[in-house]
Order: C-alpha cells, then sequence, then structure tokens
C-alpha cells in the first residue's frame, strides 16, 4: 500500500519538522467562525492540534521524529521556523498543507483568534505591512526573507504561506466535500490528529491503486513510539481497494509464526469467503466476473507475502489442510526434503498474481511446503529453506522480544495487515514519497524501530486503523516464568537515592532517581535519559508524582528548596521556593479528596509550612508549630469522613490536627516513637514504638497497648486494607506467615497497581527482590537482582525498579 504508506511516512516526516519549529496578535472579531470553514481547497494533509506547545515537547522527545529534520515538502516549515516558534494559540489549531506544484508545497495556519496569537515584538529581521485584498484587510509578514500573509475572519485567525491560497479562502474557496466534513467532525479527545485526503495503495509495485478517500488518524506520540488509531473512508461512486473486503469478515492474523525474525517485513490479508473475494478483486480490476480457476484457495482463510532479504515469500493458511492439500497435489512435483519438510515444484508460479493482484503481484513462486497450517510458496529453494529454518527453530517475528510490545496496539484478527521489519519502515517508504529529492532521509538510522505496524480492519464502508511504531526495548534478559529485565542503566556516577517509578497521566511509567553529584536523572521505561536536572543538595526522601496543569509533575524538597518540576525538566511557575533555614523532613503531600488539590507541606524543626500547588502558603492552616523537633514528615489520614493530619514530636507527643491545623483528637499519653511512621488500621491511629510496643489511639484520644514479641528488625506497613511486617526473616501479610530465607532484609513497602497490592522486600546480603500478592504468594519469576528497596508502578505492565551496583538502575517489567 504504498501512496497510504508514503502519506503515513510523509506525516511523520511533516510531524518531526513541526517539531523543529514550534517552540501579532489580531483582534478578535464580534462574529464568530468554525475552523474547518476556512481549510483550503486540497488540503492533502490537514492536523488538528490542542496544545502547539505540548506536542513540540513530545515530538522534541521523541527520538526518531527529534532526528528528522529536512523533507519536502514540509521542509517549508523548517524554513519558517521563527514564524512558528512565535505562535501561541490558547485553542485547538489547524494546519493545512497544500501542493502548489510537484516541487512546491504550502501551509495554512488557522486558530481561534486570540491576544497575543502570533508574537512579532522580539523578531529584529522582520517587516509586517497592512494590504487590502477584496475589501479584507490581510498582513503581509516577511521574516528573514520568508513570506507569509495573515487575516482575521469571523474571530477566525488565517495565517497561509501563499496569498493564493488566503485570497481563495476569502473567496469562498474552502474544502468543502462531505466525506471531508464527516471525517473532521468525528468525535476525538486526543490532542493530535491527522486527516490524509485520496490514500493510495501502492503494495507490492510503484502502480498507486485507489484506496479510500479520507483518512483520520488520532495520534500519540511518547518518547520511544509514534502510534496512532483512526478509520479510513471508501467511497462507492468509484473503484476503491477498501471495498474489495466487503462483506469479508476479519479473520485472525498469524502469519508472524511464520515470519523470520530477520525478514524486512510482510504483508497479510484476510476473507472469509474466498470466491466472493475473487470476484471482488475482478471487478476492481474491471475484469470480466468469471469463477475461480481453482479451488486451492476456498478452505484458506489468510495469505499474502513476506519479504525476505533476497527474496519474495508467498504464504497462505488454511483452516483445513487436508483440503488445501488436495487442491494443491496437481500443482506440485516433489523436488527436495528439507528437515523432514518437503519441498515441490510448484507449476502456477503466476497463480497468486493472477488471483490476488494488486495485492500480490509476485509471479515468481516456483516451489511450495507446508508448514502446519501454512502452504508457503517460493522462488528459489535456498529462500524454502531459510523459512523452513527459522519456523522449525522458533526464530520468527512472534518470538522476537519487540513483537508482544506491538502487538498490543493491533487487533488479533484484521482485513490488511502490514509488517516493516529491520528498521526498514521509513526508508521502504521513501521511495514512494510525493517528492523529488528523499536523499537526506538516507543519512537518518532506523534501526530502533525493529517493527512497524498497519493494520486495517473493514467496517461496512470503511476501515479501522491501527498503526504502530515503537522503539525495541533493549532487553538484556528474559525470564520465561513473567518477569523481563527491560533495562539495565549505567550513570556516569553513583546513585544517592534508591529509584523510584513515576507513572504519567498517559499511563506511561518513567525513572526517577538522583546521583551522588546530586544530579536528578529522568529515565524512560526504555533505558532513555529524557532529561537531567542538576541539584544543590540532595532530595529529602522520595519524589511524589503529581497531577497539574493535566500533566504529571515531579514535587519534593531538599534541605534548602521546595520544587516542582514539569515532565521536560522544567521549573514550574513559581518554584522552587527558597528557604533560608533547613527543611528538616521529606516534603509531604496531601491530596484530601483526590481531586488535585494538593497541600504541600514543608517541615524545618518544629515549624509546619503549608503551600498551595501555585507556590502560595495556605493560610487557612494555623498550626503554629510544635514545642519540639518534629520526627516524621506530616502525615494525612482519613477515616470515615474525617481527615486527620498526624504530626509527631521528639517528645514523645503526638498531636492529631484538622485540616485547617487545629487540634482534632487530644491524646494524653506521651510515645517513644520509632522510625515506623504512624498509621491507620482498622479506624485507629497506630504508633510502634521504639519498645516495640503497639499503640492503637481511637478518635477520641484513647490508647491501648500491645507488647510485640518481635525483635528489633521489626517493620510495619499498611496501605489501605494491606498490611506487611517484617520480623527478621518472618514476612507477614495480612496475617500470613510467609518464612523467607535467612538474611538482612529492606523494610517491606505495599503498593496498590490497578486496585491490587503488592509487597516488595529485598534481601540486601544475596541482593534478591521478592514481589508478592496481597494474598501472601510470590510472583512468578521472583525474586530478581537488585541491591536497594524497590518501587513499583504500571504503564503497559507492571514495572519494577530498583538499584543494581552502585551507578547500575534496573528495569523489570512483570
Amino acid at each position: 500500500m504504498r501512496n497510504f504508506k508514503s502519506r503515513l511516512a510523509t506525516l511523520i516526516i511533516f510531524i518531526a519538522l513541526l517539531g523543529s519549529v514550534l517552540g501579532g496578535c489580531e483582534k478578535t472579531a464580534t462574529k464568530t467562525g468554525s475552523l474547518i470553514d476556512f481549510v483550503p481547497q486540497q488540503a492533502v494533509a490537514v492536523f488538528k492540534i490542542s496544545n502547539l506547545k505540548n506536542l513540540h515537547a513530545d515530538i522534541k522527545a521523541n527520538s526518531l521524529l527529534s532526528t528528522l529534520d529536512e523533507v519536502e515538502p514540509y521542509s517549508l516549515l523548517k524554513e519558517q521556523k521563527t514564524l512558528f516558534v512565535n505562535l501561541r494559540p490558547n485553542s485547538q489549531s489547524l494546519l493545512c498543507i497544500n501542493k502548489v506544484n510537484d516541487s512546491v508545497s504550502a501551509f495554512t495556519f488557522i486558530s481561534k483568534s486570540a491576544e497575543n496569537l502570533l508574537q512579532t515584538d522580539s523578531i529584529k529581521n522582520k517587516s509586517v505591512e497592512t494590504l487590502k485584498l477584496n475589501e479584507q484587510t490581510i498582513k503581509r509578514i516577511t521574516i528573514e526573507n520568508k513570506t507569509s500573509y495573515s487575516t482575521v475572519i469571523d474571530s477566525v485567525f488565517v495565517l497561509s504561506s501563499s496569498q493564493q491560497i488566503l485570497q481563495d479562502i476569502l473567496n469562498g474557496k474552502t474544502e468543502s466535500g462531505a466525506t471531508f466534513r464527516k471525517v473532521f467532525n468525528l468525535p476525538s479527545s486526543n490532542p493530535f490528529t491527522a486527516l490524509l485526503r485520496n490514500n493510495k495503495l501502492a503494495l507490492t509495485n510503484p502502480n498507486k491503486t485507489n484506496f479510500t478517500s479520507w483518512s483520520t488518524l488520532d495520534i500519540a506520540i511518547t518518547p520511544e513510539s509514534f502510534t496512532a488509531t483512526g478509520i479510513t473512508l471508501a467511497t462507492d461512486t468509484i473503484p476503491q481497494l477498501l471495498n474489495i473486503f466487503e462483506e469479508q469478515i476479519p479473520q485472525q492474523n498469524d502469519v508472524s509464526a511464520l515470519v523470520p525474525a530477520d525478514a524486512l517485513g510482510a504483508l497479510t490479508f484476510t476473507f472469509n469467503d474466498a470466491e466472493a473475494f475473487q470476484k471482488k478483486l475482478q471487478h476492481f480490476r474491471g475484469e470480466k466476473i468469471h469463477p475461480s480457476t481453482t479451488g486451492l484457495f476456498g478452505s484458506a482463510s489468510e495469505a499474502g507475502s513476506i519479504k525476505l532479504k533476497n527474496d519474495t515469500v508467498l504464504f497462505i493458511k488454511s483452516i483445513d489442510p487436508s483440503l488445501t492439500n488436495d487442491a494443491l497435489a496437481r500443482y506440485l512435483t516433489s523436488e527436495s526434503i528439507f528437515r523432514d519438510v518437503e519441498i515441490s515444484r510448484f507449476n502456477e508460479p503466476n497463480l497468486f498474481a493472477t488471483t490476488f493482484s494488486p495485492l500480490i503481484t509476485f509471479a515468481e513462486a516456483n516451489f511450495a511446503f507446508q508448514l502446519d497450517n501454512f502452504f508457503v510458496f517460493t522462488q528459489s529453494e535456498s529462500a524454502a529453506e531459510t523459512v523452513i529454518s527459522a519456523y522449525l527453530n522458533n526464530y520468527t517475528l512472534k518470538n522476537a522480544s519487540y513483537f508482544e510490545n506491538t502487538a498490543t496496539d493491533l487487533s488479533s484478527a484484521s482485513s490488511l495487515l502490514i509488517f516493516n521489519m529491520q528498521g526498514s519502515f521509513l526508508k521502504e517508504m521513501a521511495a514512494f514519497f510525493n517528492v523529488e529529492n528523499i536523499s537526506k532521509l538516507n543519512n537518518v538510522s532506523y534501526k530502533k524501530y525493529p517493527l512497524t505496524a498497519l493494520q486495517f480492519n473493514y467496517d461496512r464502508n470503511f476501515a479501522h486503523i491501527n498503526l504502530s511504531c515503537k522503539e525495541a526495548n533493549n532487553t538484556i534478559a528474559q525470564n520465561t516464568t513473567g518477569v523481563v529485565e527491560k533495562f539495565n542503566l549505567k550513570l556516569d556516577s553513583p546513585l544517592l537515592s534508591t529509584p523510584q517509578i513515576i507513572e504519567s497521566k498517559r499511563g506511561a511509567v518513567n525513572v526517577v532517581v538522583q546521583d551522588l553529584n546530586n544530579t536528578l536523572h529522568y529515565i524512560s521505561e526504555s533505558g532513555k535519559i529524557l532529561w537531567t536536572k542538576k541539584l544543590k543538595t540532595p532530595i529529602l526522601g522520595n519524589v511524589t508524582g503529581v497531577q497539574i496543569n493535566n500533566a504529571t509533575q515531579l514535587a519534593f524538597a531538599t534541605e534548602n528548596a521546595f520544587y516542582i518540576i514539569d515532565r521536560n525538566g522544567n521549573d514550574l511557575k513559581g518554584f522552587p521556593i527558597n528557604f533560608k533555614d533547613k527543611i528538616t523532613q521529606p516534603l509531604a503531600v496531601f491530596d484530601y479528596d483526590n481531586n488535585k488539590k494538593y497541600r504541600f507541606v514543608v517541615v524545618q524543626n518544629n515549624e509546619v509550612l503549608m503551600y498551595d500547588k501555585k507556590g502560595d502558603r495556605v493560610r487557612g492552616f494555623g498550626f503554629k508549630g510544635t514545642k519540639s523537633t518534629i520526627l516524621h514528615p506530616p502525615k494525612h489520614i482519613r477515616m470515615g469522613n474525617k481527615d486527620y493530619i498526624v504530626i509527631t514530636e521528639e517528645s514523645g507527643k503526638l498531636n492529631i490536627l484538622s485540616r485547617v491545623g487545629k487540634h482534632r483528637v487530644k491524646v494524653l499519653k506521651n510515645f517513644n516513637f520509632s522510625a515506623i511512621p504512624v498509621a491507620e488500621e482498622d479506624n485507629h491511629f497506630v504508633v510502634i514504638t521504639k519498645e516495640n510496643t503497639k499503640e492503637r489511639i481511637t478518635q477520641n484520644g484513647k490508647v491501648s497497648s500491645q507488647k510485640l514479641n518481635v525483635n528489633n528488625s521489626y517493620w510495619y506497613s499498611i496501605l489501605e486494607n494491606t498490611k506487611a511486617t517484617i520480623d527478621d526473616n518472618l514476612l507477614r501479610i495480612n496475617g500470613k506467615l510467609v518464612e523467607l530465607p535467612l538474611g538482612i532484609y529492606s523494610n517491606p513497602q505495599v503498593f496498590s497497581i490497578k486496585r491490587k497490592k503488592y509487597i516488595t522486600i529485598t534481601e540486601t546480603q544475596e541482593n534478591k527482590v521478592y514481589v508478592y500478592s496481597q494474598t501472601g504468594k510470590l510472583l512468578n519469576g521472583f525474586p530478581v537482582y537488585g541491591t536497594s528497596a524497590a518501587s513499583i508502578g504500571a504503564g503497559n505492565n507492571k514495572a519494577l525498579v530498583v538499584k543494581g551496583e552502585t551507578n547500575i538502575v534496573l528495569f523489570y517489567t512483570f
């Protein structure tokens, strides 16, 4: 599907260039227009962008898109870099691309008019002229010898590199086709969507085939992936290839079990009625409908081609191999035996091309053999031996370490599925770009992206699209019982803190860790360091992920400052807050009602300061401080519908406060607090003392004591209804005893992942990390290697991060 693939490839090139140029104001008119009404006619691509700034950050962090620099026709965006850097829309915007001719393209940017939308004051090499065009005021903006034109129409700001296109828009010559409006108005909450016109396919030869009319793709960009989902629409007024799948039910794709792991790619299509499918293809080709000449495909449900380095392989998957064998027998002459597989000469080498063109055009299928439900056809015996060897050795795409990561983005069944492998995605598509000069693409390496998948699922007169392009995981080892060591990352300096997982709102997991040079590292789930930030002093305690400005930010304190930094490593506005006096406890973060109205609590010896997410003091919090040093970070506890803030003092006093800092529960008894924080259990406050007594305090302040028959290594952790304790090598999870091997263990920690609880504990002599379920069952694949306490989070998979050697971060999925 070459031109459709070329448009997707072109789309990726465009996005990369957009990331390289993104980082004047027009008065708002009274009448309000809709953005769609200003899309120029014959736009080949329309991009719907919710947040230009966030898109720029995503592209910049993506290891593929950030390498693509200059490709026509979108190189004009780079040429207009200064202009785009100064665009500041505060609502959704559109970016449209038009082909003026074979060598010239133009862009049109459309957004609601707003103050400071286009900021040109700081640009030195510029000129702005006011013109009249059809009684409409326009501005001709020249920046660094590049000219564009802007105007405001019905409160809509329109900026184009082409005066003619802007004039056409003013004259009402805009994209008004019903199909375009249909795809444009499809509901989507995705922040970045691409609409592509006149999709064509060039599947296995350069001849372009009309595929569909318009496609819309919701695009997601992470540091290691480029994925998209959407639909493509066909019409029945002209022949379009998608319609050959009409009345065919998408079947399960199993070709990944056949494709050799070192193949360059594969194309597969499915059908449940072979005769009807062949008639649709004949109609599409403009041929007279005639009965199929062979029953070979009657028992097949999947067919396609595989591209090896030097050969092409064809295949069908049979739902009844005995029937297929019977139909195939008259075409075969036994040739040789290879590893107990009979290879036969096939005397109809052009049968697949005759039957399935344009899906298959290869006409040199000279040899045939069977592998379970697959019947395979090759040009040469050596190609047959290659496929047989790979299949019998399980050296296939299905068993590749990166395949599962891509398969999660795909449906198990589809109408049409294309795999591009060995980093051939863009290079293969580049030959089919709508551009003349693609030589600059050849200098870019795509080896980090060993597999790209493009999938179509027919559904009436349209198809669902799935696109997945992901950077390969640097898998070091895989435990067949369920744990994968996804990466081990060596930093330049020894680790100072225990690595932590930070879960993002988008479902990804990242790792944050500080080294001995006080440098904070933010690491993706594939082991890529996204950014580093030099701090003056060590972080106290843990970093907390908080949701501010609709994104995950990092909150923490050092001995002199309170920080909140964004996912790009930049300080949030108003931060850091610096202090003359030392901060003596880790930052406490409260979210009373789980509504992200955070309260951040800073402790300086006996003083308690509370801040909101803007960095302002919470004046309604009236606690004046303690008479002695505070021992633990303040803690928020909810019992029923009541909120409590507990603060422990060196003197033994336990302060139980309300949200506003008033004493809510009066506790007369003093305690010799241990390092174990105050916890909540069964609607009681629980204190574990240095004397190993368990003190239970009611909400009325009554205290009951229980002497624990434990050793000094005892630790107590509880999260909601899951409690874990350790006493030497005796681990108890909700009362269930787990006798661990003799050793020295870290404190057990309880994590909540997708409504399930997991308990981690590390043996620090043998360096083994254990993970247990809330029922006390050791998870498959554990223990694994690690030298510190572990942190758990969840993205697409559950993940665990732990320290390895002194400067090694280990990341596992399970």
